[in-house]
Order: structure tokens, then C-alpha cells, then sequence
């Protein structure tokens, strides 16, 4: 049943990229059209932009490819890392077409643009505009339920193709009705701006990922799980640690166990704790337990009745809350 949900999802996946990278096509021809028989600045601006969607696109569905791959021998840890290799090219790329934009627009506004037959580009970027709207909300919606960052990704670029579609679109109106030429390169300057913050944010997501910055989601997913299946033996957890790539998440931690339980028992807690996790976060958690002996300084925070080794009392139990399961140490050693 999960193997069939998995292969569901990666199937998913498969078809969002083909309709991305084929929709990126029409778009770019449909945008070229434009600018050739308007003579735009903005309207190539956009054009542009599309060249870049379909590089990034194409990028993204290799990569999509790649990061579906399951653990080998090379790669124990899977190749999920993969997404934010594409993630941060494609937020470069993105860049790069914002510096094109402003290049171009900067030249029309000091030599002056011709603009001709406006009313026909503005039929077709209003037509390219509602297409991507309708794509990218697309793309991020299934980034999101299968839990892919290329295609999430993909989605807000093709969104923000949107945008600057309708910012376009504004602009050849505003001229129309005006007459006012210099608006189309000073639209297409701020249409560049706008394209180069979302390429710095794709690029900062990418270094999260490959820099394997903290999960505070999957945190917050993890500490309440645990408290659920807490027990007697289970004295304190510390020195915690998450993260994510793609599809898969990694969890380890400190655990303080009795001294004197055997390699069978830890092994036992180990399994018990993974296929627990598993159940509230998916089948493509890791885990990994460092496990620790305990010292007569956490007598008074171990309930677990029959212990031979005790030396005081019970008092009450060590706290399992984010500060605490995140610190080095709850209790001096």
C-alpha cells in the first residue's frame, strides 16, 4: 500500500515537470511573437523570463529525476539533496535574466523605444499571463502534497512569470491610453528588480538545504511523537537534531537510559522509537540514537520502579520540551 503511494507520488511528480517544461515552451514563443510585432521592452522583458523558465524547467525535471532515486551503495543517504543543487541554478538564472531585463529596459529608456500593433501583444501576454497563474499554482500544489522542493520551486518562478505577465500587461495599457513610451522601459526595470528578490530567495533556500540548516517543522513534528510513547526507562533526551532533503528527514538524538540494559534492549528502544517516528512523520524518516548511560545525578528524574542501582529517590520527570531536548546537556554530568 505505501509502495503504491510512493510510486503515485513520484508519477505525480513526472507529469507536473512534462506540463511545466511544455506550457515554458508555448509561453516563450508566445512572448517572442510579442515583442517582435510590438517592438516592447517589457514585453521582452518577459520574453526573458521565459527563456529562463525553460532552462530552469529542464534542470528541474533532471534533477526531479535524480532525487527519486532510492539509497545505494554510493549514495546511503539518498540523492535528495539533488532539489536544492536545481532550487539554487535556478535562482541563479533567475538573476541573471533580471540583470538581462534591466540591461535592455536601461537602453530603451536612454535611446528611446518604438512601440507599434500594442493592443495584439496585450491580448498575448494577457492570454501567456492567466496560463502561468494557473500553472504555477499548480506546480506548488503538488510540490507541496509530494513534498518536493523542485517542483514548489518551479511553481513560485512560474508565478512570478505570472506577475510580471500582468505588470507587463499594465504597462502597454498605461502606454495606449498615455501615450507615454518611457513607461514600458521603466516597468520593465522594476519587473527586473522584482525577479532578482525571487531568485536571491531560492538561492538562500538552496544554501539552507545544502548547509543542512536546522527543521524547525520537522522539530516541531518530532518532540510532540516522542512525548507520546515516552516511558519509565526513558530518562532524557537531549542534544537533538533535524533536518530534510527532499523527500527524506533526518533525525538523531541523545537518549539516557538505564546503565545496565544490554545491546538487545537498546536495540529494542531504537526500533521502537523509529517505526513510532515513522508513523507520525513517513516511511522516509531516519533515525539515528545515541544512547547513554545513566549516572547517579538522574536518579531523581528515572520513575523506573525495581532499579538495583538507585541512589535517591524519584522526584519528577525531566521536562521533554523543545529548550530542553535541543540543549547539550539537561543535567551536568
Amino acid at each position: 500500500m505505501e509502495r503504491n503511494s510512493s510510486l503515485q507520488n513520484q508519477n505525480e511528480k513526472k507529469r507536473a515537470a512534462y506540463l511545466s517544461l511544455a506550457i515554458g515552451f508555448l509561453m516563450f514563443f508566445l512572448k517572442i511573437f510579442a515583442f517582435i510585432i510590438t517592438g516592447s521592452s517589457a514585453i521582452l522583458s518577459d520574453a526573458i523570463e521565459s527563456i529562463v523558465h525553460i532552462f530552469a524547467t529542464s534542470i528541474a525535471f533532471i534533477s526531479l529525476i535524480i532525487s527519486l532515486r532510492p539509497p545505494d551503495e554510493t549514495h546511503p543517504y539518498g540523492h535528495g539533496k539533488i532539489e536544492y543543487f536545481s532550487a539554487g541554478f535556478e535562482g541563479g538564472l533567475i538573476i541573471i535574466a533580471a540583470a538581462s531585463i534591466i540591461f535592455f529596459a536601461v537602453e530603451d529608456l536612454i535611446f528611446g523605444v518604438e512601440l507599434q500593433k500594442l493592443d495584439i501583444g496585450a491580448y498575448l501576454i494577457f492570454a501567456a499571463s492567466m496560463i502561468n497563474l494557473g500553472l504555477g499554482l499548480f506546480l506548488i500544489n503538488i510540490g507541496r502534497k509530494t513534498n518536493s522542493l523542485i517542483l514548489e520551486a518551479d511553481g513560485k518562478h512560474i508565478l512570478t512569470d505570472s506577475v510580471t505577465s500582468i505588470a507587463v500587461l499594465v504597462s502597454i495599457i498605461i502606454v495606449m491610453i498615455t501615450g507615454i513610451k518611457i513607461i514600458d522601459p521603466i516597468i520593465a526595470i522594476l519587473v527586473g528588480l522584482n525577479i532578482t528578490f525571487t531568485g536571491y530567495k531560492l538561492v538562500r533556500q538552496s544554501f539552507k538545504g545544502l548547509m543542512q540548516e536546522k527543521d524547525e517543522a520537522l522539530i516541531q513534528k518530532i518532540i510532540p511523537a516522542l512525548q507520546k510513547i515516552r516511558q519509565d526507562d526513558f530518562i532524557e533526551i537531549h542534544k537533538l537534531r533535524a533536518w530534510s532533503a527532499g523527500n527524506f528527514h533526518y533525525v538523531d538524538f541523545h537518549l539516557i537510559i538505564p546503565s545496565y540494559y544490554t545491546i538487545e534492549e537498546s536495540h529494542s528502544i531504537q526500533r521502537l522509537i523509529t517505526l513510532s517516528l515513522r508513523n507520525e512523520i513517513g516511511n522516509d524518516l531516519q533515525t539515528m540514537i545515541h544512547f547513554d548511560p545513566c549516572k547517579p545525578s538522574y536518579c531523581p528524574y528515572c520513575s523506573k520502579k525495581d532499579c538495583n542501582i538507585r541512589q535517591s529517590e524519584f522526584i519528577t520527570h525531566i521536562e521533554w520540551s523543545k529548550e530542553n531536548c535541543l540543549k547539550e546537556f539537561v543535567i551536568e554530568q
